[in-house]
């Protein structure tokens, strides 16, 4: 090996050093969402031949579009085809996979770590029904109602990844509630606590509804000992009377949910 190599090899090798690798010179990523459970139609995967409760609506698909994925303004499915979805009519369903069994179906864009008190999935993909008799069961009173479903955010993200002061906007998709009243507490970070109103969408026998909250930055986040931003929020849905419900998602995010 020629000389000259060696007496170059302490140069070369510091300006290898000083080339950034692939992981370093990118940005960390901005934060998007965090979402509890996932965007599948409440588990329902090939809900093509699906019906909904034709007493109140009329007949017609569940999947009122044909998109393959159950979601606003359409139809928890008349499973056993005598009109309508209820808990007394043979209507309960179990679509939870692995990940939502175990609390484990959720997503972070933008997080730098996902705390170990969030939780929630195993509220999704399930029919909250009276009548139920399925394994892993949520709350820990049985079915019979109120089968008040929890869901937790706890979160960090990094304080360059969102710009402080955003509003952050609380997502909710469920289907079927049709008896008064029902109203979601929530709990913040700074440990203050707020209501919701949900609206009774009437006769609509299975309806899946979507609804949108709007946070305060500062309601949501609190710093942390390094400087990043911890996210908390702790979220209850109340409804003492209703022996039949569903939901599909629960999320933190810089985007509305879009609504029809």
């Amino acid at each position: 090996m020629p000389r000259t190599f060696y007496r170059r090899l302490p140069i070369l090798l510091f300006l290898f050093l000083m080339v950034p690798t692939a992981n370093t010179a990118l940005a960390a990523e901005a934060f998007q969402y965090i979402r509890i459970g996932d965007v599948d139609g409440f588990g329902f995967r090939d809900p093509g031949g699906l019906m909904r409760a034709f007493r109140s609506v009329g007949p017609g698909p569940a999947d009122s579009d044909g998109d393959g994925l159950l979601g606003e303004g359409e139809f928890l499915p008349d499973l056993n085809g005598d009109g309508g979805v209820a808990w007394m009519s043979a209507d309960n369903f179990d679509n939870r996979g692995f990940e939502e069994a175990t609390n484990r179906a959720r997503v972070c864009v933008g997080c730098l770590s996902i705390g170990s008190r969030t939780n929630g999935a195993v509220w999704t993909d399930l029919s909250l029904s009276a009548s139920a008799r399925y394994p892993n069961w949520p709350d820990e009173d049985g079915p019979q109602p109120p089968n008040n479903a929890r869901f937790v955010f706890d979160f960090t993200i990094s304080r360059d990844t969102i710009p402080e002061g955003v509003q952050i906007f609380f997502n909710l998709v469920f289907g079927d509630y049709d008896i008064d009243p029902a109203l979601v507490g929530v709990g913040f970070a700074n440990g203050q606590t707020r209501t919701l109103q949900i609206s009774n969408q009437g006769p609509l026998d299975g309806l899946i509804q979507a609804r949108t909250a709007v946070f305060a930055f500062d309601e949501v986040f609190t710093a942390n000992a390094d400087d990043d931003w911890h996210g908390f929020v702790n979220v209850v849905f109340l409804a003492p009377s209703d022996p039949y419900t569903a939901f599909d998602f629960v999320e933190l995010s810089l985007v509305e949910l879009v609504t029809s």
